[in-house]
């Protein structure tokens, strides 16, 4: 499964990133201009494991928002 996570941030910025690059089921991350301050890309067996992947990045300090969508194939 994979999913986007649009992620709002307090903070030290670049601080973030380097922690949230670390989450395991992290593909891709990054800083953003406009309303949302960053974006992941995570990937994960099953939607447990999304779960967790997100609840890991909402522990992140700095981290005040997420916003998931899950990815499927049309």
């Amino acid at each position: 499964m994979r999913a986007y996570v649009f992620i709002g941030i307090r903070g030290d910025t670049p601080a973030v990133m380097r922690e949230l690059r670390r989450v395991p089921g992290v593909k891709a991350a990054d800083a953003l201009w406009g309303p949302t301050d960053a974006i992941a890309n995570i990937e994960a067996a099953d939607a447990q494991g999304l779960t967790e992947a997100v609840f890991r990045i909402r522990s992140i300090a700095g981290v005040a928002s997420t916003d998931t969508r899950i990815a499927f194939e049309a």
